[in-house]
C-alpha cells in the first residue's frame, strides 16, 4: 500500500450498499459505488496535506473510530485553508496531556481541542447494533417479486433475534402472494391496502408491509428492505451539548494561550436553539456575568459535519463572553473552499 495515500489504489467492482454494522473506512476503501468516489477524493486531499509523521496514526484511527477521526482530519484542512500553521498535539504548561492542535497565523496563536458528540447512550448504541444486525438479515428475505417496508420492530428481550428464523418465516409468507394482482390493487386503492405481515417470538416483534415490484424488476434479487420507517427528532440536545463541552473544558489545566473547542454534532438535526440553551443562562456552559463558568475556554465552534453533508453543514461560532483569554478568530464563511470540497462532491451531495 502507498503510505502517502489514504485509500488503496485498486480496481473496485463491489457496488452493494453498506450494512448497518460495517466498518466505515473499510467500506469506503472497498466499494466501487460512484457516489463514494467524491468522498474518497476529498479525504485524499485532506490526507495529502496532513503531516507525514502523523499519517499512520490518522489512518489507524479512521479504521478504528471513523467519525471522530474524519472530523479531525477535516478540521486540519479547515484551519490549513484559513492560512494557519498547525502543530499537532502540542505541549502545554500545566498538563502532561496534549490538545489536538496549536494553530498560529500573523502572530496570533490558540489551542484547538476537537470532539465529536456521541448522539446515543451506550444502551442505545447496543440496541442499534442489534437493530442493524436484524435489518441486515431482513435484507436477505426473498425479494424476487416484493420488497418490504418495515413498520415496527420491538425488542422484547436483550437477546439478538435469530435472523435465520425471521428470514424463513417471511419467505414462507411471501410465497403465497401474487405480485401483479397486488400491484393493481395498490395502484387503484393506495399503499394502505397492502397486507401487513408479522413475526413474533420471545425476543422480538416485527411488522412489515409488502411492496410489489414493477413487472420489469421482478425476478431480480437484491436488498429486500425498501423502507426502514421514519425517524424524527425535535430538539432537546442542550444538556448533551453542554456535557460534551464540559468534558474538554478543564482537561489541560490553566493555559497560556486562548482555547477553542470544536464540537461536532454529526447530524442535520443540530438546532441553534439547543446550542443557545447549552451556552447561556444560569445553568449553562458559559454561565452568567455574576457566575461565569469555564473561563479557560475562549470560544466554541459547533458544527454538523457528516460524510455526505459537508456542502450544507451548519457551523456556529460562540466566543465566551467571560473568557480569561479572548480569541482572535473568524470562522470560515465558505465551507466549500475551507474544506477543499471538489466539484464532484458538490455535484453529488450539494
Amino acid at each position: 500500500m502507498n503510505k502517502s495515500k489514504l485509500f488503496e489504489i485498486k480496481k473496485r467492482t463491489e457496488t452493494r450498499p453498506s450494512t448497518g454494522n460495517e466498518n466505515a473506512f473499510k467500506y469506503y476503501n472497498d466499494t466501487g459505488r460512484i457516489d463514494v468516489i467524491p468522498v474518497r477524493e476529498i479525504m485524499e486531499i485532506w490526507f495529502e496535506i496532513y503531516p507525514d509523521n502523523e499519517k499512520d496514526e490518522m489512518r489507524s484511527r479512521l479504521v478504528s473510530d471513523f467519525g471522530p477521526a474524519f472530523y479531525e482530519l477535516g478540521l486540519y484542512s479547515y484551519f490549513k485553508n484559513l492560512g494557519y500553521l498547525i502543530t499537532i498535539h502540542p505541549t502545554v504548561p500545566n498538563s502532561t496531556k496534549h490538545p489536538d492542535f496549536l494553530v498560529h497565523k500573523n502572530g496570533v496563536e490558540f489551542y484547538v481541542e476537537i470532539k465529536e458528540m456521541q448522539l446515543e447512550s451506550e444502551v442505545e448504541r447496543l440496541k442499534n447494533r442489534r437493530m442493524n444486525t436484524l435489518t441486515d438479515s431482513m435484507n436477505l428475505i426473498d425479494s424476487t417479486n416484493f420488497m418490504i417496508c418495515i413498520e415496527t420492530i420491538r425488542f422484547k428481550s436483550g437477546n439478538q433475534p435469530s435472523g435465520k428464523k425471521v428470514i424463513k418465516h417471511f419467505d414462507n409468507l411471501i410465497k403465497s402472494f401474487e405480485p401483479e394482482s397486488y400491484r393493481e390493487k395498490m395502484e387503484k386503492s393506495g399503499y394502505e391496502i397492502m397486507p401487513t405481515l408479522q413475526y413474533e417470538d420471545n425476543d422480538v416483534y416485527i411488522a412489515i408491509k409488502l411492496l410489489p415490484k414493477l413487472s420489469h424488476l421482478r425476478g431480480k434479487i437484491g436488498r429486500a428492505v425498501a423502507s426502514y420507517g421514519a425517524y424524527s427528532k425535535i430538539g432537546g440536545d442542550e444538556e448533551t451539548i453542554k456535557n460534551a463541552l464540559q468534558s474538554k473544558a478543564s482537561r489541560y489545566g490553566v493555559l497560556d494561550k486562548p482555547f477553542l473547542i470544536c464540537l461536532n454534532y454529526p447530524s442535520s438535526f443540530l438546532r441553534k436553539e439547543d446550542i443557545d440553551l447549552a451556552l447561556y443562562g444560569s445553568e449553562s456552559f458559559f454561565g452568567t456575568v455574576n457566575n461565569p463558568k469555564n473561563t479557560r475556554v475562549s470560544a466554541v465552534l459547533i458544527t454538523s459535519f457528516t460524510v455526505s453533508g459537508l456542502v450544507n453543514a451548519k457551523h456556529y461560532f460562540y466566543p465566551n463572553p467571560y473568557a480569561k483569554r479572548e480569541i482572535e478568530f473568524s470562522p470560515a464563511i465558505d465551507l466549500k473552499s475551507s474544506l477543499s470540497l471538489t466539484k464532484g462532491y458538490i455535484k453529488e451531495f450539494g
